[in-house]
């Protein structure tokens, strides 16, 4: 089995006024990796801070929202942003990835009871690429509700899941502020799903691959980027969590980032088409970075 890479440094000292830390600046780094030669570990935590500093000077995100980032290199197992990682934040959507996990689960273990056929299938696409709420909610009935669907999880993954909390079914107009994980969960999940440790891991990142409109995506990436992705989006949140893989299962990373409010926007069309574009700004500053560090041949303009 791979050991995962996601363990806490025993010798890091507390961090102190945590809160204040992060709604006004971006986040503590909780980093203990090696370094890779010229091009450390700190490197693109530092570029993405500097870009969410200077969002936040230009209103891109306001004073009062917090952010998470997470970023993890498959090449060289090794974590390359870990910003607020650990800070439980509302989930909205992207908690359906931990419903699909539940099902799967219940399928692996009597196929008979918890059948996955065409309907299922059909009402498994609808949940993870149309972020279907009826959807999500039918199979989190098949689950036997929210609070199991938890269980399932840490019971598929032996609790892997640290921050995860679901507690609701999807509200009517697709409010969903009490389901909550950390970019962390975010961060384990996409780890055992890319080496295949779920049942039906390939279902799922099959169903994850499909186009769609999401946050991760940037215009300088080339066609053979695939990306396995879920957004979340609220009157509060903004988020997507994600798979980059650039044509070699080796040149391939994640790519998590959330922003939260403290409190409900008024104009959430214009929020979350703002905030979604500060995300893909972050995503496409990741992925020039990891262009560079994977030492790829084409150039970016």
């Amino acid at each position: 089995m791979i050991s995962t890479p996601l363990k806490k440094n025993p010798r890091q000292k507390p961090v102190q006024r945590r809160k204040f830390l992060c709604y006004t600046a971006v986040g503590v780094s909780t980093l203990a990796m090696p370094a890779l030669g010229k091009s450390s570990t700190g490197d693109l935590q530092r570029q993405l801070n500097q870009l969410i500093q200077k969002q936040r000077k230009e209103g891109r995100i306001s004073h009062h929202e917090r952010t998470a980032w997470s970023v993890y290199d498959f090449q060289n197992k090794t974590k390359l942003v870990s910003i607020n990682e650990d800070h439980s934040m509302q989930a909205a959507s992207m908690i359906k990835v931990f419903v699909a996990l539940a099902y799967f689960y219940l399928n692996k273990q009597n196929p008979r009871k918890y059948p996955y056929n065409s309907s299922h299938r059909h009402l498994m696409e609808r949940m993870l690429v149309k972020s279907d709420n009826s959807a999500t909610n039918m199979i989190m009935r098949l689950c036997k509700g929210p609070i199991n669907v938890q269980r399932l999880c840490q019971k598929a993954t032996h609790n892997r899941f640290k921050q995860l909390h679901i507690v609701e079914y999807i509200p009517n107009g697709g409010r969903t502020y009490r389901n909550k994980a950390s970019a962390h969960d975010y961060s384990r999940y996409l780890y055992d799903l890319w080496y295949n440790k779920f049942p039906h891991s390939a279902e799922i990142k099959r169903i994850m691959s499909i186009k769609n409109h999401d946050r991760i995506t940037a215009t300088i990436m080339p066609p053979r980027t695939r990306v396995f992705d879920k957004t979340g989006s609220t009157g509060m949140l903004c988020g997507d969590m994600g798979i980059v893989y650039l044509g070699d299962s080796k040149k391939t990373y994640t790519f998590i980032g959330i922003i939260e409010r403290s409190q409900k926007t008024k104009n959430y069309a214009r929020w979350i088409r703002r905030r979604s574009n500060s995300m893909r700004e972050a995503s496409q500053l990741t992925y020039k970075f990891m262009h560079k560090h994977y030492n790829l041949l084409k150039s970016i303009e």
